[in-house]
Order: structure tokens, then C-alpha cells, then sequence
């Protein structure tokens, strides 16, 4: 099953690899290496953040209000010091601060390179980056991001001194090679297959068969993601707009630059990864401007909604359907809504956006739908076929590719295997073994339901989408604000199981029409509670605890995995404290569901956050919709497991094997990832604790420096800014241009004439091609220009546009007459007048 050809990614709504930059400016928050010193650089920012004070305070030199020590005289008697004294004391201070940080300064200078180095912002500032202090922090409370693979590498260590009789591995899996090109894809690797539903696909056991363990293989692919998703982000406003043509094949929306700003003043690790948004408004570029207009108005009517009115800045809600108040979740989500708005509001131009109350997807358009209307969008075309069935009836496999796992075959299933890619993952289409265990894909979707699902494209903006809706993500805010609560360190956390506690939710309305044994909270509860009679078989490190003689197998170079068995209970009792806590939820008392569900589970108590931060091991699962407690686990300093289906607003950010460790539905890895991290009911002791410790570190600074208000407020603007040019009126320019620059171009080259526009055209080509050829290496060529010249005897001017785009040492040029208003608006925006900087009998202006 490994190389069926229908296993390929969602083309063409995933933007393609983005290659590293050639020569990129120092990287930020590189992991730290326990091996090797490397500079670790601040994320992007606008300028220099302002350091904090080295200087001493009074009580740093002893200075106690009553002098001498502890406020005392050399003679018992207590006195108070005279002003000039005082003085003099805050003299002493002063210079002492003054020299201290003389000091400091000339010692950074001396180890700057090899300690921390420097960093460039993105208009050239440059400031000391402060040093690493305390654990996991910097001195002004900025979280670092570590190395699992240098954990893993001490962890390893530590083992084989523990376990003297196993060869030593030498080296670690260099994956350099197969994650450059960006696609681990129909990749093969020690017979392990990197499949394209997202699962590193493990060969069937043999015994006596080696085989190198996948968790160290993934977690070198997760480090290796990470490091060059830094590597390749933008750092100019100039960078992120060249990018973003380069992925979405259009211009950024008008107000990108006030955007850019507010990223880069709030420092965004990661600026250039928003492909969820584009894949979300793809197909809305295709519909008519009156034909959007009409479907905004229709969601804005439909029951169970609310809609979000922006007007001169100012934000406000506005509820037609008055049934939808009777939950009273309505009202708190709206408002929330509103406070992420209004952060940025004053940038937006007046429109509205209509949102679903519910924490589930409604929008269910056909695949072949989707796709057409993507393409349309794609190519700037409009759709001339408006007429689609908005059926309540929802097949979930019209919503999936033809060539498909799900439409080919609804069987389809790879076996043991680990994600590496948590989209593709999530993808049901491709995976379609998880749709009759998860409680969205189990419950009916027809007219009766909440919400009541669409065939159509609507533009409705909603709380949770999967891989098969057209819904417009956003970001909830539900729980946003929790607390972690009391958290012990990682040393200090004494229960090494893996710990969950959480309500009978997942299906809307549990009746016995349903089969909600199967739904996703129902079968973890008994998975860890219940198990079958028998043993159970799972991998361990293979490091010749079992042998009194030294292996000698061929991959002796790579950490080798072995099974072992127990019996069911007994690794339940070792690895899970899973449980529902309560009571039934959501079922129905008529037909005895609710009877059914007391009989069945045995419900424990609910659990405060104190007490599950005792546990090393924390597991975040679906609800009806998104889970809203994942910010809080990773705010801990416990490694978080995370299962889902769904498709969440951060997750081109979260990168799975480097910041938490997703695990797949059915839970049938789950053991094998607890028995590489914890240990083994046969050997505790062989457990890579440091390098769980390390994932925990980074999922905690992912919450602190990629999951912030801030973080929220970013994707909402970009994505209102976008949704404003597709809302826009029929002839409003949307799109953003960057100032135009006069540029000094060479002298010998300067003339263009001619007597109409086709040889103005001809004229400029072969000017242009001139300059190329020309031994210029100081005059950037390739990009966009805007070049005015005089046309005929007249002096009229005709606007040309120019795009150069380099081909190794050639440019080849692409001239056409510009747009009026284009040309308007970038000369406009240029401020001064590069008009007036003729050169010859033209004038050329980089765009």
C-alpha cells in the first residue's frame, strides 16, 4: 500500500516549498546546541529592543537606609545620613554602575562572535542580542528554543553507559539531503517510507530483523523543518512582498505594509507562513463582485450566525437571527471577535464578515466545485456558472478527489506508522481510516442538524474547519486566557504517565442512531481503562538491555528498535492516566443513550490543572470542534501529545517532532512514543527523559512566543485585509504597491524614443537588454519598473512597464503598456518626484 499512486498532496491549494535564501542575514532563535556554540539571534523586528539596565541599585552595595549593615552603626546606635552623604552614596552608585558596564561592553565585544553575534533588523539596526540566562530564558524573559537532537544525543549517552553490552552508536541520521528539496514525499529510508498522507510508514516486523528506530529520524526532520522555515523568512517589507507574489502568483492586499509593520513591531517569529488563509479564499477570487455581494448577504441572514461590522474604525456586532441568543455562547464569542478587531481596526476599510456560533464546520462544497473555482481565482478569471445546490445532505466523499483514498478505497490503511506531517495527517481524504472514529465524520449532517451544514460556497467565517471544508478559519479565543496553573519543573514532576482528563463531548447529540462508541473521547477513555485480554506488543530502544554480548547488526550506526510484549493491563496501568470525568453530555436520556453511558464508563472526577501538571506526559484530543485547552498545555512544562482532525490557524507555525509530538487517531502509536520517552515496564530507566524535557521546553515557548494575543491579532488583520479586496465594490483597487524609486541608470544607455507604443515597446526592450549585458554588477536589474519617455514630436508621454527576471547571468525583459491608475498610484506613492529625475529622453523607476 506504500506507493499508491493516488497518495498525493492537495495540489494546488498548498503553496510549494519556498527555497532557502541565498546568503540569509543571521537566523533567529536558532536551537541552542550543547555541542557547538552558535549565535542565537531575536526573530525579526523593527529596531533594537531596549535592553535592560545592568546598573546596581542601592541594595546591590549593602546600602540599608540606616547605614552600615542591616541599617546599624559600628556602634549599635542607629542615625540617619545627612543629604551631601546621601549624594555622595548615589554618586558612588552611579559610577559604579557606570564602570560595571564598561566592563560588560568591552568583554561582549571581545566573545561577541563567538557567544551570541549581532543582529540585523530589517532597516538596518543592529543591537547586542541579550545573553541566554536561567533555564530556557533570556535576561529579558524571552523564551529559546533548544535542540532535541543534542538532548537525544546525551540522552543516548547517559543509556549506553547504563547499558555497557550494545555497540555505541556513532553517528546520528543526517536527513540534510532529504529535507532540502522541502518534500520527504515517496521517500524510502532505512525501509522506512515517508508517505504522502503524512505517516513515516514502518515495514512489517521480522524477527531478528534490525530495523533503526523512527523516533530519532523524525526528530532530526522536525529540527531540520524548523531550521529552515527561519532561514527562509522575509525580513523587509520589500522581501515579504517579492514572496508573497512568489507563492500566490498576485500582489499582496492594500495595507500589507501596515500589516508588515505591526508584525514586525510585535515580533512575529515566523511572517511569510499564512498559506492557510490564501487556501481558504482561493475560490472566492473567482466569484463576480455582485455575485460575492449576494452570498455575503445571504450568510448574513442565515440563522445562527452573527455578523462583524467595521465602519470609519470603529467595530460593532450585529445579530438578525434572535434564536441564535439562546445559547449563551453566542454573545462571549462575538465579543471576542470584536476585542481581536479592534486592535487593528482603524486599518480596515468598512466591510462586514458574518460568523458562525458553533465550534463545528458548515461548509461542505464538492471537490471538483472547489477545484475549478481555485483555478479561476488563480488566473484572475470570474465564473460564469453561478448556479450550485445547496443541499443539506452532506457526502462526505463529493468533498474528496477523485483519486483519493476515501473514493478509491474506504479501507485504505498504511499500518504502523508515525506522523511527520500533521496537515497532511489531518487530511481524511487521504486517510480515510480515521472518518468512522472521530465524532464529526461519525454524526449524520443533514436539515435537522447544528449547524446546519451548506453544498455551497458561502462565504462564513467559523471557529473549526477540516481538511474537506470551505470555511473561513479563524481564531477562537475559547479558553485563550486560561491559566497553566501551579507547574512544577520537568525534574520536579513526579508522574511519568501520560495524563488526560476531559468531558463526554465530540458528537453533538449521542442517540442510539449513532454509534458513538467509536467517537474519538469515548475510545480513549477505553483504551486506557479498558484493555483487551492479551498482550500488547511495542517498540523499545534497542540498546543490548536483553543481551550479556555486544550486537554486531549492520545499522550498528543508528539506534535500533526491538519489540517487547506485555499484557494489556499491565501497560495501561504503566503508561495512561486517561479517563472522562462527570457525567453523560450530549445524549439523548429518551432512548437510554445516557443510561447506556453511565453503564459503560466508569466517569472520574474532574481534575484541576495542578494536578495534571504533575504528569510529565499531557494528551490534548478533539472535542466537538477544536481543542481550546492546547494553548494551556503548551504553556506547561510538560511534553504535549496531540491528537486531531482538525485544521488549526497555527499550524504551518507548529512543527510537529521539535515542539510537541502529534500521535494519530486511532492511538495505535501511543505506546510506542510513551516507550521511547518513559521507558519500558522492563527497563524504566530506559527512557529519553532529557529529550522529552526539550519538546516541552519548545512547545512552552511556542505558546509564549508564537500563540500570544498578538500572534492572534496578526493572522485576523491579514486575513480581514485579503477578505477586503474580495468583498471590495466592482472597480476598487485592493491591491498594494510598493513605493516607486528613482533609480540613477548609466548615462550611454539613456535614449528611448519612438512614434507610437508598439516601437516605444521594441525601443525599450532593446534598451533594457543593453543595460543586461552591460557589466553593471551594482544596478539591481531583475524586478519591476515603470519607465516614462517621450513618444513623437509632441512630447507626449506613454507608460511603459517593465518586469526583468534573471535567468543565471542573463535578464530577459517582459514590456507592456502600464495601467493608467497602477502608474497613478505608484508615482503617488513615491512621494517626490522621481518624474522629475529624467534620464535622456526617459525616465525609469524601480517599482
Amino acid at each position: 500500500m506504500q506507493g499508491t499512486p493516488g497518495a498525493t498532496p492537495r495540489l494546488p491549494y498548498r503553496a510549494p516549498p519556498t527555497p532557502p535564501r541565498g546568503s540569509p542575514p543571521p537566523l533567529p532563535s536558532s536551537p541552542d546546541r550543547a555541542r557547538s556554540i552558535a549565535n542565537h539571534l531575536d526573530y525579526p523586528s523593527r529596531g533594537p529592543r531596549r535592553l535592560p539596565s545592568l546598573s546596581p541599585g542601592p541594595n546591590a552595595l549593602g546600602l540599608m537606609r540606616g547605614g552600615g549593615v542591616g541599617g546599624k552603626t559600628s556602634v549599635g546606635r542607629r542615625r540617619r545620613l545627612g543629604r551631601k552623604t546621601m549624594q555622595r552614596a548615589l554618586l558612588l552608585c552611579i559610577v559604579a554602575g557606570l564602570v560595571v558596564l564598561a566592563f560588560q561592553a568591552g568583554e561582549a565585544g571581545k566573545t561577541d562572535q563567538s557567544d551570541q553575534g549581532r543582529r540585523t533588523g530589517p532597516r538596518g539596526l543592529r543591537a547586542l542580542t541579550a545573553r541566554w540566562a536561567g533555564e530556557g530564558e533570556d535576561e529579558q524573559g524571552v523564551c529559546r528554543f533548544v535542540s532535541p537532537v543534542e538532548a537525544y544525543h546525551r540522552d543516548l549517552d547517559r543509556l549506553n553507559r547504563i547499558y555497557p553490552h550494545r555497540i555505541r552508536p556513532t553517528t546520528f541520521l543526517d536527513l540534510t539531503n532529504l529535507s532540502s528539496t522541502g518534500s520527504l514525499y515517496n521517500t524510502t529510508f532505512q525501509s522506512h517510507f515517508f508517505s504522502p498522507t503524512g505517516h513515516l510508514v514502518l515495514p512489517p516486523h521480522e524477527n531478528g530483523t534490525p530495523t533503526p528506530h523512527p523516533i530519532p529520524m523524525l526528530l532530526a526532520l522536525g529540527e531540520k523543518k524548523w531550521e529552515n522555515l527561519l532561514a527562509r523568512q522575509s525580513r523587509t517589507l520589500e522581501q515579504a512582498v517579492e514572496e508573497y507574489q512568489r507563492r500566490y502568483g498576485r500582489r499582496p492586499p492594500k495595507g500589507f505594509d501596515v500589516w508588515w509593520d505591526f508584525a514586525m513591531r510585535n515580533n512575529l517569529v515566523l511572517p511569510d507562513e499564512y498559506d492557510r488563509i490564501n487556501l481558504d479564499l482561493a475560490p472566492f477570487f473567482a466569484l463576480p463582485k455582485e455575485e460575492m455581494k449576494r452570498r455575503m448577504d445571504m450568510v448574513r441572514e442565515m440563522p445562527e450566525t452573527f455578523t462583524i461590522q467595521v465602519e470609519d474604525g470603529r467595530v460593532a456586532v450585529e445579530i438578525i437571527d434572535q434564536g441564535g441568543l439562546a445559547w449563551d455562547g453566542t454573545l462571549p464569542r462575538s465579543r471576542d471577535i470584536v476585542s481581536l478587531l479592534q486592535g487593528f481596526a482603524e486599518h480596515l476599510p468598512n466591510m462586514k464578515a458574518t460568523f458562525s456560533i458553533f465550534d463545528q464546520p458548515q461548509i461542505y462544497i464538492s471537490w471538483a466545485r472547489r477545484e475549478s473555482l481555485a483555478k479561476l481565482g488563480l488566473r484572475g478569471e470570474h465564473t460564469s456558472h453561478l448556479q450550485e445546490t445547496d443541499s443539506a445532505h452532506v457526502r462526505l466523499s463529493r468533498s474528496c478527489p477523485p483519486e483519493s483514498h476515501y473514493r478509491v478505497n474506504e479501507s485504505f490503511y498504511e499500518g504502523r506508522s508515525f506522523i511527520y506531517d500533521n496537515l497532511e495527517a489531518s487530511d481524511l481524504c487521504q486517510n480515510p481510516y480515521v472518518i468512522p472514529i472521530h465524532g464529526l465524520t461519525i454524526e449524520p449532517h443533514g436539515h435537522d442538524s447544528h449547524p446546519k451544514p451548506h453544498t455551497q460556497l458561502l462565504p462564513l467565517f467559523s471557529l473549526a474547519k477540516t481538511s474537506i471544508n470551505s470555511d473561513i478559519l479563524v481564531t477562537p479565543l475559547d479558553q485563550f486566557n486560561d491559566k497553566p496553573g501551579k507547574d512544577p519543573k520537568w525534574e520536579d514532576k513526579t508522574n511519568p504517565k501520560l495524563a488526560w482528563r476531559g468531558s463526554s463531548t465530540g458528537i453533538s447529540m449521542m442517540t442510539r442512531d449513532v454509534d458513538w462508541r467509536k467517537a474519538h473521547r469515548i475510545r480513549l477513555h477505553h483504551f486506557a481503562n479498558d484493555p483487551q485480554d492479551g498482550e500488547v506488543e511495542f517498540m523499545v530502544p534497542d540498546l543490548g538491555q536483553d543481551t550479556a554480548a555486544p550486537a554486531t547488526w549492520a545499522t550498528e550506526d543508528l539506534l535500533n528498535a526491538q519489540q517487547e510484549a506485555e499484557s494489556a493491563k499491565d501497560v495501561a496501568d504503566f503508561y495512561y492516566d486517561m479517563k472522562l470525568a462527570g457525567g453523560p453530555l450530549q445524549c439523548a436520556d429518551g432512548d437510554g443513550t445516557c443510561s447506556d453511558m453511565w453503564r459503560e464508563i466508569k466517569f472520574a472526577p474532574h481534575q484541576s490543572s495542578e494536578e495534571l501538571n504533575k504528569h510529565k506526559f499531557l494528551l490534548d484530543i478533539d472535542g466537538n470542534g477544536w481543542s481550546g485547552r492546547f494553548k494551556r498545555l503548551m504553556s506547561t512544562n510538560s511534553m504535549v501529545i496531540k491528537t486531531s482532525l482538525f485544521t488549526e490557524w497555527y499550524q504551518p507555525h507548529l512543527i510537529p517532532w521539535f515542539m510537541y509530538v502529534p500521535a494519530k487517531l486511532d492511538f495505535s502509536d501511543l505506546t510506542d512514543i510513551l516507550a521511547f520517552f518513559r521507558g519500558a515496564p522492563k527497563h524504566p530507566d530506559l527512557a529519553f527523559d532529557e529529550t522529552a524535557k526539550a519538546l516541552a521546553q519548545n512547545g512552552q515557548c511556542f505558546a509564549k512566543r508564537m500563540f500570544r494575543l498578538e500572534d492572534l491579532q496578526a493572522y485576523m488583520m491579514r486575513l480581514f485585509l485579503e477578505y477586503a479586496r474580495i468583498a471590495a465594490d466592482e472597480g476598487v483597487d485592493m491591491d498594494f504597491y510598493l513605493p516607486v524609486t528613482a533609480v540613477d541608470t548609466p548615462e550611454p544607455y539613456g535614449e528611448v524614443e519612438g512614434t507610437d507604443n508598439d516601437e516605444a515597446k521594441n525601443n525599450t526592450e532593446e534598451t533594457l537588454q543593453k543595460i543586461s549585458e552591460a557589466d553593471l554588477p551594482e544596478w539591481p536589474l531583475d524586478g519591476q519598473w515603470v519607465l516614462e519617455h517621450a513618444s513623437g514630436d509632441d512630447d507626449s508621454k506613454v507608460d511603459l512597464f517593465a518586469e526583468g527576471s534573471r535567468d543565471g547571468d542573463q535578464t530577459h525583459w517582459d514590456v507592456r503598456e502600464a495601467e493608467e491608475r497602477f502608474v497613478e498610484q505608484a508615482w503617488v506613492d513615491s512621494g517626490e518626484a522621481a518624474l522629475d529625475d529624467h534620464w535622456g529622453q526617459g525616465s525609469l523607476k524601480r517599482v
